[in-house]
């Protein structure tokens, strides 16, 4: 179907609701209808679209907001809702058959996920996601993200960029980096790979909100080899482990120690 700008509701500008504990930074009416994204925020997964389309697409959202350590999707629910996340950030995960939890790829605001509810043929959802700091995004149910998909091609263009440019070439490196690397070598990949994610810049290096079991888990090594790696690294002055965060002071020199 072609796209209809005349078609479109108008959606008028009105005074935000008041901001909550969670810093959201999205703009909403008084009845939490969504009017627009947190200003310096943009996803990859809207790009393209025309103001009018961008409007119609997030007048068919829900807001909500999560505590941490929520798990908002549980492998092998039906996929019958789209996320897509607007502050805070997570990671997928997998449950094994002996009960491991292993740890996949990390979202960040701006991130998609969710995304079997959007092909024609109803789904499971594959893997977990679940939210490790407190906070947003915008839901849509399946029929809605395929109506707006439908009428707004540019969406499924922007989902399948995202899977091909992103997601596909991180599990191809984790891949060759289990297949490949020795225990301190995955850890150091991983390190790599999350001060990109999730990293926060600061004066005195990246800044992670992360445990030595998410390393673990994440790296598919004890918390035992996690431990060991890091404090040959503090010694070399390239991180410095703080409760529950880490600090990557050299980042450039992680895997040239790791070799």
């Amino acid at each position: 179907m072609s796209w209809c700008p005349e078609s479109l509701p108008v959606v008028a500008l009105v005074e935000s609701a008041p901001r909550s504990t969670m810093n959201c930074r999205c703009i909403l009416s008084p009845v939490k209808r969504v009017l627009g994204l947190p200003s310096q925020l943009r996803p990859r997964f809207l790009s393209g679209l025309s103001e009018a389309e961008l409007n119609y697409v997030l007048s068919a959202a829900s807001h909500r907001q999560f505590r941490a350590a929520s798990v908002v999707i549980n492998q092998e629910d039906s996929a019958d809702r789209f996320f897509m996340l607007t502050s805070g950030h997570g990671r997928h995960f997998v449950i094994t058959d002996d009960g491991r939890k292993i740890i996949l790829h990390w979202l960040t605001a701006g991130r998609i996920f969710g995304g079997a509810a959007i092909v024609s043929t109803p789904m499971r959802y594959l893997l977990s996601t679940e939210l490790v700091s407190d906070s947003c995004a915008l839901v849509w149910e399946r029929q809605a993200i395929r109506n707006l998909a439908s009428r707004c091609p540019k969406l499924l263009d922007n989902a399948l960029s995202l899977a091909s440019t992103e997601l596909i070439p991180w599990l191809t490196a984790a891949h060759i980096s289990l297949s490949s690397d020795d225990a301190q070598g995955r850890v150091a990949h991983l390190l790599e790979s999350l001060a990109s994610a999730i990293g926060r810049a600061t004066p005195s290096g990246v800044e992670m909100s992360i445990t030595n079991e998410d390393l673990a888990e994440g790296a598919n090594v004890t918390p035992f080899t996690v431990s060991r790696c890091l404090s040959d690294w503090q010694s070399a002055g390239i991180v410095v482990k703080r409760r529950g965060k880490l600090l990557l002071r050299k980042p450039e020199l992680l895997l040239g120690v790791s070799q």
